[in-house]
């Protein structure tokens, strides 16, 4: 079933998981006018009848560029951020990346991301979005892994922030310093550029997000579409904390370094393979939890980036 306020899949239950989180805020309502479910501060059906003429206006202003969570994260990036920095919200790609092949459709660009930050030149730096559990869907994991091959390849990182840990000033501070310390970076070839009055060559599809050795969890960073997830930080931890400390540990990961980039590259875009890996992975990410492993951010350790 599809969630009645955001479309996505919400089980049996009319609204899914984060979407009953804003029921029990009340900011979402089940309407006793329209018996319909929308935001409490929304028109509903039967209110937007009773407007008359306005009721046929096609387009209308929204009540703010921002959800009241992503406002929440913007007051909370302002106040750790260096003062030769901006940040603007809701930024469309088209709006900082071009393509070169002067190719008459660009729909890939007309996507937004939540947060821009620039220099005070507005020249773009980092994009921040804000995840929360509907990015985990099969759907959003196509549309983010685009957006990300896409930023890659132009030249500008992105920082994904999950919902479900709540607003944290140190650690965004952290990753942002990082960030900013780590320009510019390196660009990664996702995409073939066309020839002229050709047809569009066949993208080659990288599925790693990183290009360091950091990037360690190849297979669970396909399989979760994220290296920054609750899953791979449950995994890294694991890494760190317990394979680096044996020698079969350290065998295991040398070889898993040689082994799943090729697997990555070669049959990343498959989905039969990301479900295929989910079906072990999940399992093993439980009893590691289950083992006292946090799921929560993790940064890596000196170890793991040697």
């Amino acid at each position: 079933m599809k969630c009645k306020v955001c479309g996505a899949e919400s089980g049996k239950y009319p609204l899914c998981k984060e979407c009953n989180k804003k029921k029990e805020a009340g900011e979402i309502i089940k309407c006793p006018k329209c018996q319909k479910w929308h935001y409490a501060n929304g028109l509903c059906v039967e209110e937007k009848n009773v407007m008359g003429e306005e009721a046929k206006f096609l387009y209308e202003l929204k009540s703010s560029l921002v959800t009241k969570k992503e406002m929440e994260y913007l007051n909370c990036i302002k106040s750790v951020l260096p003062e030769n920095c901006l940040i603007q919200p809701q930024a469309n790609l088209a709006s900082f990346i071009i393509r070169t092949d002067d190719a008459r459709f660009q729909n890939e660009l007309y996507r937004n991301v939540d947060f821009i930050i620039t220099d005070l030149s507005y020249r773009p730096l980092l994009i921040i979005e804000i995840n929360d559990q509907s990015h985990l869907t099969e759907e959003r994991r196509e549309r983010d892994k685009k957006v990300a091959d896409i930023c890659e390849e132009a030249g500008i990182p992105i920082i994904k922030l999950w919902t479900s840990y709540g607003v944290n000033p140190e650690y965004i501070k952290k990753r942002i310093t990082e960030t900013l310390s780590t320009l510019p970076v390196k660009r990664v070839h996702h995409f073939i550029k066309e020839k002229p009055a050709e047809k569009p060559a066949p993208s080659i599809q990288v599925t790693t997000t990183k290009t360091s050795k950091k990037d360690g969890c190849y297979v669970a960073t396909c399989v979760y579409g994220s290296y920054d997830c609750p899953q791979v930080w449950t995994l890294r931890r694991f890494r760190d904390d317990r394979l680096r400390k044996s020698r079969g540990g350290r065998v295991f990961i040398k070889v898993y370094y040689a082994v799943s980039p090729v697997l990555v590259n070669r049959f990343g875009d498959k989905e039969v393979f990301r479900a295929f890996w989910k079906k072990y992975l999940d399992a093993l990410v439980l009893h590691l939890q289950n083992k006292g492993i946090k799921d929560t951010p993790y940064a890596d350790s000196e170890a793991a980036e040697k």
